[in-house]
């Protein structure tokens, strides 16, 4: 009977050991298949232009925001989400340039951008973006922000009406919320901090021992980057988040996580005032489409669209329809 029992033991543990290598097999194919480099995201098309104009904006703080810019006309001004960059935004800063003035910001923190004295809050961000439009007298715009970048757009448009009204002409929110992305409602303030101040402590140790906020070619990292996207992305699409993704600093990530933690405008968004589209895909899986259409039923007139397939990073699944979008709003605001 013990050498029965040893056979069967035996057995299952081959079975669940040739298991497990079949699966390990089939999760490095898969892994596999997302790569791309340096090429195959320039024969994308998601390669920033070459002919981009780059400058420096110094912010009152002592910060300095990256900014690119591409084209002539009505202007549309892109902010990015959390981790990312103005690089996230190729499609709109190349095809959209023939009939508009494209401007894209690295927001503080991120890319290009330094912060300055202050602390890292979305109204201090928001307060970038409004130094920026003065400094480059852009008036009549139309603002883009995308996940975090919506977030600062609504603080923005709340804290600072009459600054952004002589500014703005529209907002396109796309896939972003007006509450945190994290749900933290029924967690407690107490323990929201706590599990944000262990997060923080856990993120400078990386950045004291050299470490980058994604592990470089790393298979998590693919999978962080593949969770971004919905149906059938383009691998170049994932390696450029990844990438993006990858360059973040893990202590200014650390220091962002307290207004992404707090964030809820909940009650005070259907205040805004300006024309107003909410765009979202229908497998996003940060910012579902509930979080959108709560979103575009608070504000008064504003249009929603979702859509089918697209995931989190919508500027790079669904371009053409993003774009032809940011074209209509802007000039129907001018």
């Amino acid at each position: 009977m013990r050498i029965r029992r040893r056979a069967i033991v035996a057995g299952v543990g081959a079975a669940i050991g040739v298991g497990a290598g079949v699966l390990y097999a089939a999760e490095r194919r898969l892994v596999k298949s997302w790569r791309a480099d340096e090429s195959a995201i320039a024969r994308a098309g998601l390669a920033l232009p070459a002919t981009l104009t780059h400058r420096f904006v110094d912010v009152s703080d002592g910060g300095r925001i990256h900014v690119v810019e591409s084209g002539d006309g009505p202007p549309i001004v892109l902010l990015h989400g959390v981790t990312l960059s103005a690089a996230i935004w190729p499609r709109q800063l190349r095809d959209l340039s023939g009939s508009h003035r494209v401007v894209a910001l690295d927001l503080r923190a991120h890319g290009q951008s330094t912060v300055g004295d202050e602390e890292l809050t979305f109204d201090r961000m928001g307060r970038d973006v409004l130094e920026v439009l003065d400094e480059l007298a852009i008036s009549g715009a139309v603002l883009v922000g995308h996940s975090m970048g919506g977030m600062i757009a609504e603080t923005l448009l709340l804290n600072h009406p009459d600054a952004a009204g002589e500014r703005l002409a529209g907002l396109v929110l796309v896939a972003t919320s007006a509450g945190p992305l994290v749900p933290t409602r029924g967690v407690g303030t107490r323990a929201v901090s706590f599990l944000g101040g262990g997060a923080r402590r856990a993120l400078g140790y990386m950045e004291r021992h050299g470490k980058g906020l994604l592990p470089p070619q790393d298979d998590a990292a693919a999978w962080v980057s593949r969770a971004s996207f919905g149906a059938n992305p383009d691998p170049a699409g994932i390696e450029l988040a990844r990438s993006i993704i990858g360059a973040m600093s893990p202590s200014a990530m650390g220091e962002i996580l307290d207004p992404l933690l707090s964030f809820d405008v909940h009650r005070e968004i259907s205040s805004i005032d300006i024309a107003t589209r909410v765009v979202v895909g229908s497998r996003d899986l940060l910012t579902p489409p509930r979080m959108a259409r709560f979103v575009a039923r608070k504000i008064p007139g504003a249009q929603l669209t979702v859509l089918e397939g697209s995931g989190h990073m919508v500027m790079l699944e669904r371009p053409d329809e993003l774009n032809a979008i940011l074209d209509e709003i802007s000039l129907t605001t001018v």
